[in-house]
């Protein structure tokens, strides 16, 4: 993207940017309703989509930090595996779905472009759905 389009590295650079603004905000809107008590009942449910929307947000950050694939990447790659590798009963199961197995290998980046391109954007897009739309039905929490 940086050299074959015009303007491409700018546009590498607001999407790497607003990466860290996109975590940011998530956070700050968590430790917003956090604070105020928004996830009490009847909120619930919408508290835990909302984690799973904070969870999802790191890794498609996470997912989008391995596809240049230079020795950040690659370094940033073999710490991730070796979490997942590490992690008691089901991390040999979430390294072989993010990682393509325990280590790593060229499907590696394919695997992290088809997540970060089509797997995330559709389950992010249903879950911040629904999430409005509890709001909209249950309405803006008072503080308490």
């Amino acid at each position: 993207i940086m050299t074959e389009l015009p303007f491409g590295y700018i546009l590498r650079a607001v999407h790497h940017w607003t990466t860290h603004f996109m975590v940011a905000s998530v956070f700050l809107h968590m430790c917003r309703v956090y604070f105020t008590g928004a996830y009490r009942n009847p909120r619930e449910l919408n508290w835990l989509i909302g984690v799973a929307l904070m969870a999802l947000t790191i890794v498609f950050g996470y997912s989008g930090y391995l596809l240049p694939w230079d020795s950040l990447a690659y370094g940033a790659a073999i710490i991730g595996i070796n979490l997942a590798n590490s992690s008691p009963l089901i991390g040999k199961y979430i390294a072989t779905l993010l990682f393509s197995g325990s280590e790593l290998t060229p499907l590696t980046v394919t695997r992290m472009y088809f997540i970060h391109v089509f797997i995330l954007p559709v389950i992010v897009t249903t879950l911040i759905i629904i999430h409005l739309f509890i709001v909209w039905v249950q309405g803006i929490a008072e503080p308490h």
